[in-house]
């Protein structure tokens, strides 16, 4: 009798356990919806280095005293392969900034897509993928993340990584007559496939640059090319 009562016990505590972990229950379907809000608000961007770690190039004098984005004292090459590296390691693309720290329109264009206060957000690309790369966005719940890193477009350095990359070709066909600031990039870290949307004379260019974003990972094959989930608008130059 004694040991009829005890399975008794062990069998009510087992469906208990089993009932707690039912994912259809209120209380796991109120966490899940938590994490994917969480998920969804991730900012889209990355620092992909440490530009502390890459050795200064010595007698070097820096542009600005403080505040430095672009490093003019650090080697581009270097800072480009190692970022290249985070990139791959995380099988994601690479965004490059070319600038240099006294440009107004990089300024400007961080402080549209990496203001900490509003930053572009993984949802905001992710809006303009196909629908074959939405769902599956939304199915493997793998957030549109990219790395960036920022080079020095007016450091000698900077110049010859431009043109042994094929970077500065780029910029002249876009209408530039050399790599100007700032001119952004987006790599496969895989292939080494490179696009960018900047166009010197267009006359239209992406009313959110969220959509620019995903036309230049479906051209380095890091999204599905089809018709967008959200019309990619364009907007005149101003």
């Amino acid at each position: 009798m004694r040991i009829r009562f005890i399975l008794i016990i062990i069998i009510a505590l087992l469906l208990t356990a089993c009932g707690s972990k039912d994912p259809a229950t209120p209380a796991s379907t109120a966490a899940l919806k938590t994490e994917l809000a969480a998920f969804e608000k991730a900012p889209l961007f990355k620092t992909a280095i440490d530009y502390n770690a890459i050795p200064r190039v010595k007698g070097c004098e820096d542009e600005v005293p403080r505040d430095m984005k672009y490093h003019n004292c650090r080697d581009s090459k270097l800072i480009y392969t190692r970022a290249l590296g985070t990139a791959n390691a995380m099988n994601k693309p690479l965004m490059v900034i070319f600038g240099f720290n006294k440009c107004p329109y990089c300024i400007k264009l961080e402080s549209e897509i990496m203001d900490p206060r509003n930053p572009l957000r993984s949802h905001d690309v992710a809006q303009y993928f196909s629908k074959a790369q939405f769902d599956k966005y939304q199915t493997e719940e793998d957030s549109v993340k990219i790395p960036f890193v920022r080079l020095h477009a007016r450091s000698d350095h900077g110049l010859a990584l431009a043109d042994e990359l094929g970077i500065t070709e780029m910029a002249e066909e876009a209408g530039w007559h050399r790599v100007w600031s700032p001119f952004v990039v987006f790599v496969n870290p895989k292939t080494g496939e490179m696009t960018s949307e900047s166009e010197w004379e267009a006359k239209e260019i992406y009313c959110d640059w969220a959509a620019g974003v995903a036309v230049s990972l479906e051209k380095i094959g890091m999204a599905e090319v089809g018709e967008p989930v959200t019309e990619r608008k364009r907007c005149p130059k101003t």
